[in-house]
């Protein structure tokens, strides 16, 4: 082994783990990679083509080396298949990235028969990526999507259109700025990348730890104190890491473990974790992956919907967090053991610098700057906080490894981007965006409630096969207009969307988020998901919210906001006793009281209506007092 090679761990993908000279390839174009985005975060973009350009060939090569073509392809190198596709992707994209501003000045609308060809070796390359990575699905979606071009007329009521030549399918596709470069991979490359590069070096500079001793600190004595470190650990890294799965595994691997051992069923352990990872992506203030599109797509700036998001993330980890100790109460959990559990000072005064790098990101968006200028500053602050101790100090090596990091958690989240451009385009250039909402309110025969039922079931069937953060491009586009059509405001239809599709995170039964869990509990897939959709029920509830309840996005008076966050607090809670069938007098509650409970979360749920309000408080208050009167039987 060189010396080089030391630095190297070898590189896992399904089916594949890549060691050698080829895990040092792999390790030095993640780590170019990550340079470049990082160098162009700080210091602005060469060109828009390159930025675009680069992103998508880059992913595209990491993808082919790490990730086989079928199960019984090379286990331990790229394979001459790979080759191939490495050699067509970097000449497909390159030659866009060469040829865009020849095209765009002299050959629109008459492309050339090399425009022709490259593109159709660029958009094999981008499906394949996918396929690689997340299975068949988004490909095929967007292979049906480029089929609804050409057969156009074929297609039924209003869906259908004159359709288009092959070559103008083509040309949209690929030469353009409005598809596979589109706004999807613009802003993946200017500031999700980016974020996926901070989140790596926070981890590397030992803030993962971190933020998980102070999770331990805070919760770990109470009972069931691991799920509790698991729900409050998801919330303070999920927020960055920019996915779901990822936050699973990475925080997975030490709390699962831990709420085994203290009594915590496997399912029930691995679903935790991944309702708790699964709400990091909407936990302000850095969101996750989705808010820089919802900001882009919704033109609106990203602070605001961060803000808008404080109420609605807090009132959801309250519900976790009692369901979590309504279980302990239940089965009689306790907490991790006193020798166990570090002290917060000690925690503060060991990491508590790491939360600097979170406030130079906020401070630098509250004044006006752009999100990878944030970015950029807070691994800056976070490489040069590391040093404040001699255990956690970044040197050359340790740098380039989280160079290399924030590349390789990349190619999950970018796989998908090339692909959903090429819907996105199919979309945009048929029009069908707004038929397909024109077709969903005409469904719903203009009803707004089974509108939003409509919308988070097909975000739900979407999102199986799909990240968080793909599911709600396409039904940004397609479904998200059918809202505005009946009243909603831009940025809440588009909020319901979003939160739908990370509830397609947790349910069965493709439920991504729930399957990492259970591997790591060792459960059954299915058992975990309908855990994590137990814990976090209210995720069903929260879209609808938006529409119906307007004052938790802060639209209102300050009046208006605090009430309905105080019903919601009340509804959550009985929510939670209703559905444990447990609460702080009694392990057990029974039908009667579990139905007071249930009814008084239904009051408290609904819109902001004086005497709804009321009877919920008699309700809630009957059912604690039902108890008392009855202590043995209720």
């Amino acid at each position: 082994m060189t010396a080089l090679e030391s630095w190297f761990a070898p590189i896992e993908g399904k089916h594949r783990t890549v060691s050698g000279p080829f895990a040092v390839i792999y390790g030095l174009i993640a780590a170019v990679f990550s340079l470049w985005y990082l160098y162009t975060s700080g210091f602005g973009l060469v060109s828009t083509e390159t930025n675009r350009g680069l992103y998508l060939l880059l992913t595209a090569v990491l993808v082919f080396i790490r990730f086989p073509a079928r199960a019984g392809s090379p286990g331990h190198r790229p394979s001459v298949i790979d080759g191939i596709l490495v050699l067509l992707a970097v000449t497909s994209i390159g030659y866009w990235m060469d040829q865009y501003v020849p095209y765009a000045m002299f050959r629109v609308s008459d492309p050339n028969q090399w425009d022709f060809l490259m593109g159709i070796a660029a958009i094999i390359v981008v499906l394949e990526t996918s396929r690689r990575v997340l299975g068949p699905a988004i490909p095929i979606i967007a292979f049906v999507f480029l089929l609804q071009l050409y057969y156009g007329p074929y297609l039924p009521g209003k869906l259908s259109h004159s359709g288009m030549p092959v070559d103008r399918i083509i040309e949209f596709t690929f030469s353009t700025q409005e598809a596979m470069f589109g706004v999807v991979t613009a802003t993946f490359a200017s500031f999700v990348f980016p974020f996926m590069i901070f989140g790596a070096f926070l981890e590397r500079s030992g803030a993962g730890a971190f933020f998980m001793d102070l999770a331990a600190a805070l919760a770990g004595k109470w009972r069931g104190g691991p799920a509790k470190i698991a729900v409050v650990s998801s919330a303070l890294f999920g927020s960055i890491s920019g996915s779901s799965v990822a936050n699973v595994v990475a925080s997975g691997a030490f709390t699962i473990p831990m709420m085994k051992k203290i009594g915590f069923k496997p399912h029930h352990a691995g679903g935790i974790e991944a309702i708790a990872s699964t709400g990091g992506q909407f936990m302000p203030p850095i969101m996750g992956a989705g808010v820089f599109i919802l900001a882009t797509l919704t033109q609106t700036d990203y602070l605001g919907i961060a803000a808008m998001n404080v109420i609605p993330a807090v009132l959801f980890f309250f519900f976790v967090l009692l369901m979590v100790d309504l279980e302990a109460v239940r089965t009689g959990i306790k907490g991790l053991p006193a020798e166990d559990v570090p002290s917060v000072w000690d925690a503060l005064r060991r990491g508590g610098h790491f939360f600097i790098p979170l406030v130079v990101v906020v401070t630098l968006l509250f004044n006006g700057y752009s999100p990878d200028l944030g970015a950029f500053w807070g691994i800056i602050s976070t490489m040069a906080l590391s040093w404040l101790r001699k255990d956690t100090a970044m040197g050359p090596r340790d740098i380039f490894l989280g160079m290399v990091s924030g590349a390789h958690s990349n190619t999950s989240a970018g796989a998908a981007i090339g692909s959903l451009g090429v819907i996105i385009g199919g979309i945009i250039l048929s029009g069908l965006g707004l038929k397909f909402s024109a077709v969903l309110v005409e469904f719903a025969g203009g009803n707004l409630l089974l509108t939003v039922i409509l919308v988070t079931v097909i975000s739900v069937i979407i999102g199986m096969g799909s990240s968080t953060t793909g599911s709600y491009i396409i039904l940004a586009v397609v479904a998200a207009p059918a809202l505005v059509q009946l009243g909603v405001p831009e940025v809440p239809a588009h909020l319901v969307v979003f939160y739908a599709a990370c509830l397609s995170n947790i349910t069965p039964p493709v439920c991504v988020s729930a399957f990492a869990g259970a591997a790591i509990a060792g459960a059954d897939p299915m058992k975990t998901g309908f855990a994590a959709l137990k814990y976090g029920a209210t995720l069903v509830l929260i879209p609808f919210s938006f529409v119906y309840v307007p004052e938790l996005l802060l639209q209102g008076t300050a009046l208006e906001i605090a009430a309905a966050t105080a019903s919601y607090l009340f509804g959550y809670a009985a929510l939670a006793v209703a559905i444990q069938g447990a609460d702080y007098l009694a392990a057990t509650v029974g039908p009667r009281r579990r139905a007071l409970f249930l009814a008084a979360a239904v009051c408290f749920l609904l819109p902001l209506i004086w005497w709804l309000k009321v009877a919920g408080l008699v309700l809630f208050a009957a059912g604690w007092g039902l108890r008392a009167l009855t202590p043995g039987r209720a």
